[in-house]
Order: structure tokens, then sequence, then C-alpha cells
């Protein structure tokens, strides 16, 4: 250990083997990728204490994932551990798998945000809609709490009114101002009475 010059409970701190390996940063370290048959992408779908977590994997299978200890303690710093994060696993291909109970697995490493896009684009021919899937509902700002789903009038409306028309939300982004400007508004009469003495 080094020396403890200063006392004081931080004293720990300094010790040589928790010294830094040169400061790298996560940008600069290199990408992780599946290289063997039992090694999956998967994504987090619940925490469940104990150092375990239920997965969805790219075969969409629902996998019980183990944390191993290089995750946890002082490893958790840059590998915090969130509901929809996208990681990669390790199929335990020595176990059989019992009838009622989901697979093992174990964790090998966690993807941060910048990660997803270098992976996207790495391996495209993996299958990455399950996950994206999943981000999109994560992401969604509906407020479930107790089994309530909180909307308003117009939520309501708009859901109608997608259903109604059968198409995709999804505009690509060169035609979005255009179709917006083209795309008249809905047959509803609204009661706006403008007074332009007041103007």
């Amino acid at each position: 250990m080094v020396k403890n010059t200063i006392g004081g409970s931080g004293h720990k701190k300094q010790a040589s083997k928790y010294a830094g390996g040169g400061g790298e940063s996560k940008m600069a370290l290199k990408l992780r990728i599946s290289e063997s048959p039992y090694e999956l992408y998967a994504q987090v779908t619940s925490l469940l204490g104990n150092s375990m977590c239920h997965v969805v994997c790219q075969d969409d299978k629902e996998r019980l994932c183990f944390i191993r200890g290089k995750f946890r303690g002082r490893g958790k710093r840059d590998n915090t551990l969130t509901v929809g994060k996208w990681i990669l696993i390790g199929i335990r291909d020595y176990e059989t798998p019992k009838k009622d109970k989901l697979e093992n697995c174990d964790l090998l490493d966690i993807y941060s945000d910048l990660d997803k896009d270098r992976l996207q684009t790495k391996l495209p021919d993996v299958n990455w809609y399950t996950f994206l899937k999943n981000d999109s509902i994560n992401s969604h700002t509906e407020a479930l709490i107790g089994g309530f789903k909180f909307t308003d009038e117009r939520e309501e409306e708009y859901n109608n009114l997608i259903e109604a028309s059968g198409q995709s939300l999804t505009i690509s982004p060169q035609n979005a101002l255009t179709e917006t400007m083209a795309t008249p508004v809905a047959n509803k009469e609204y009661d706006l009475e403008v007074d332009f003495d007041d103007i």
C-alpha cells in the first residue's frame, strides 16, 4: 500500500491496487463484439436484485442473467446496469435447461448509448429490431402508476386518428416538412373567435 500521509478514512483510495490504468477513456476502448455462437446481444428488461436480472436476447428468448463481480462494487461506476441497457451475455452451454425455469447466462459487457450506434453500424446483419422496439417503449412518456394509464383528450384523439388512417408514424426527414405543410387539417371546426381590434 501507499504510505498514508494524510490519515482519515480516504487512505484506502490511495492503494496501488486501486490505481488507475493510465486514464483511458471509454471512447478509446475497443468495442467488444460477439465472437462465439454462445455470446449473444441482449437487453435488460428487469433488475431482480441479488446480482441477477431478466434479459431479452437477440433470438427473442428471455433468460436469467447473473451479474458477475467485475460489474459490481468498484467496477460498477462505469458499468451501471439499468432497465433498457444493451449488454453482451454468455450462454452457459454446460448447463441443461430446466423445463419450467429460464436459462441462465452471464454478463460479459455493458454497452453505452454511443456503443449502441457503433454496434448498429458495424453489424447491420444482426436483428436489432427487438431492442429498438423496447427502447421506444421505455422512452415513451406514458405514466403508468398502479396499473392506471393517464392520458388527456388530445392523446386519445391522436391515437384514434392514427388507427383510422392505418398509416405508420415513420416520416423521412426529407419529406417531413413538405408532408406536414401539404396534409390538410382534419375536418374539425374550431371555436376560435378573433377580434381584430385587439390585434
